[in-house]
């Protein structure tokens, strides 16, 4: 039986939502959370003084708030925001996560129910298509970076 992490599955559900779900109003700032990105069920942060530059890529502090509790891997235990480092590939438009962390209430509140993290040799790619919560994401942070 093959058992499926559900922090892996809110990376994909971040991918899949399109730009019919995108709110038109995703600039504001949250003491240093810019938000970039906001759909009906997340709205997306970047932390704009993580951003640094790692084996020639942008690499950013993310904070996404869920709308409704997601079920985390530790049994009874569920999230509603997530802290997560991404190596981010502005030329092939991809984004990868280096570290998650998940926090039972938003805006990080409380202590960590889930913990991940991957080394630069295991990190797993996900595609950043434009006009999704990913792709929102990637424009922002490689668009801060010099000649962006």
């Amino acid at each position: 039986m093959q058992s499926r992490n559900p922090l892996t599955a809110a990376m994909a559900a971040l991918m899949l939502a399109g730009p019919a779900a995108m709110a038109q109003d995703t600039v504001s700032t949250t003491d240093k959370w810019q938000s970039v990105a906001k759909t009906d069920s997340q709205e997306a942060f970047v932390n704009v003084a993580s951003i640094t530059d790692v084996a020639g890529m942008p690499e950013a502090r993310v904070k996404q708030n869920y709308a409704q509790p997601q079920p985390s891997a530790k049994k009874d235990k569920t999230y509603q925001s997530t802290r997560s480092t991404y190596r981010f590939d502005c030329a092939q438009r991809r984004i990868g996560m280096k570290e998650v962390r998940a926090y039972p209430g938003t805006d990080l509140q409380g202590d960590a129910v889930q913990k991940m993290t991957s080394s630069d040799k295991n990190m797993q790619w996900n595609d950043a298509p434009k006009d999704t919560v990913f792709g929102r994401m990637l424009d922002f942070v490689c668009s801060k970076l010099p000649g962006g």
